[in-house]
């Protein structure tokens, strides 16, 4: 096939996976009128905005990056039209606000296509990036506002912004950066040079003096969510780029170190541990959020009581935290395996993306997007299913937040814009 008609069947492939997600909108719009739901007035304003920033977004990638895979737009978008028809079920009051924040997001994913299409030039900026998270980090602890017990919001313009978003975005372009520069000496435990060995040990000390930092200064904004993010998120990226799985053992005895002292240094984080543990012992009290959203996806079953037809808003914040909790309830069981596999595209296209990149930091950037959105999905759904205890972070795409829509949809527009720029030129 020639490099013009397989960037058509591209952009062809992506409008009809895009109709998928508009449609789910309008029929999910249709079955709360058929349930009897009181729908926001300007329910149709939401549902036309939501399907003009969507068409913007596409005719965008046309010209930005029309080579790009057509997976990558496509489900964030699906992901999106879910996450906004929980919306207007969960709280009406903010569906209007959760639709501009699409918009925005959308016309960060078309500014980020672009950059992503030169993105080497990024590469210069690894150790910016590197500053600009810990500088983002002080500027929260000094600034920002405390929310349910984590400092990590700040007020800009009339607006709270989760700064930590950010941080994940920083983070990501520090450790391609850094780790395509130096993840051939980290591969091997030892280096040969002037008739000696030596250790690759001291390369690692710019990468875990980051982590160490941003893990304190997120245990000080006690942020326990976001540190398991970033462990996680290193570990695997350290995989990524030596191939050896010490550094995923590594990351795991991290993960369970700072749990523990966070388990005996924060209130909030006990609480969540013990309620995970056993939530029936203050079943009125604590423990309350996690009977709720268990007995939400019991009652889903397989096919799920019906959209607008359940009662998910008894999950004290269902819109954020256990939006996964609501959908397997009103859903079901097959719902909530649609979303999951939704997930799984956007990992594999990302990782399709690495492997077809022409150098290490281009591969090691797709993959660290790729992996950043699908562990943070994992872990939510996770808590959500009580298989760990909740962390507090959002699931991409689907729970109400802005910051968290723009940083995603700038990240898959990162991804997007790369993937244009690796396949065969159209002229």
């Amino acid at each position: 096939m020639k490099p013009r008609e397989l960037a058509a069947g591209e952009r062809n492939f992506e409008l009809a996976l895009l109709l998928c997600g508009l449609g789910f909108l309008a029929l999910a719009w249709r079955s709360l009128e058929a349930a009897n739901f009181v729908l926001p007035p300007d329910t149709r304003r939401i549902v036309t905005q939501f399907g003009a920033s969507v068409l913007f977004g596409h005719l965008a990638l046309r010209f930005i990056a029309p080579r790009a895979s057509a997976q990558m737009y496509g489900v964030a978008v699906f992901l999106s039209a879910v996450g906004l028809a929980f919306i207007i079920r969960l709280v009406p009051e903010a569906a209007t606000d959760q639709a501009n924040w699409v918009s925005v997001g959308i016309v960060a994913f078309a500014a980020a296509a672009w950059l992503g299409t030169r993105y080497r030039v990024l590469g210069s900026y690894t150790y910016t990036a590197g500053a600009a998270a810990l500088a983002t980090l002080i500027f929260t602890g000094l600034f920002g506002t405390t929310i349910n017990g984590a400092r990590l919001w700040v007020h800009i313009a009339g607006q709270t912004v989760q700064t930590t978003e950010l941080i994940k975005l920083f983070l990501v372009l520090f450790l391609a950066g850094y780790l395509a520069n130096r993840g051939s000496i980290l591969a091997t435990p030892t280096m040969s040079f002037g008739g000696r060995t030596y250790s690759s040990i001291p390369y690692l000390i710019p990468l875990v003096g980051l982590l160490l930092a941003a893990i304190a200064a997120l245990a000080l904004l006690k942020d326990l969510g976001s540190i398991a993010l970033i462990v996680l998120l290193s570990a695997a990226m350290l995989h990524v780029a030596t191939g050896r799985a010490r550094y995923i053992a590594a990351g795991v005895a991290m993960l369970l170190l700072t749990g523990a002292a966070g388990y005996f240094a924060f209130n909030h984080v006990q609480v969540r541990i013990d309620r995970w543990v056993d939530p029936g012992a203050d079943a009125g009290g604590s423990g309350y959020q996690t009977m709720q959203a268990t007995y939400a996806i019991q009652a889903g079953g397989v096919t799920g009581e019906g959209l607008g037809l359940g009662e998910p808003d008894k999950i004290p914040a269902a819109a954020t935290d256990y939006v996964f909790s609501a959908i397997s309830e009103e859903l079901g069981l097959a719902g909530a395996t649609g979303l999951v596999l939704l997930f799984l595209v956007l990992l594999f296209a990302g990782l399709q993306a690495s492997i077809r990149a022409p150098d290490a930091y281009g591969r090691l950037l797709c993959a660290g997007v790729a992996l950043l959105i699908a562990i943070q999905a994992a872990v939510i759904i996770a808590g959500n299913l009580r298989l760990i205890p909740t962390t507090g972070i959002t699931l991409p795409f689907v729970s109400y937040g802005g910051s968290s829509l723009v940083v995603n949809f700038a990240l898959v527009g990162l991804l997007a814009g790369i993937s244009s720029s690796n396949q065969p030129s159209a002229s």
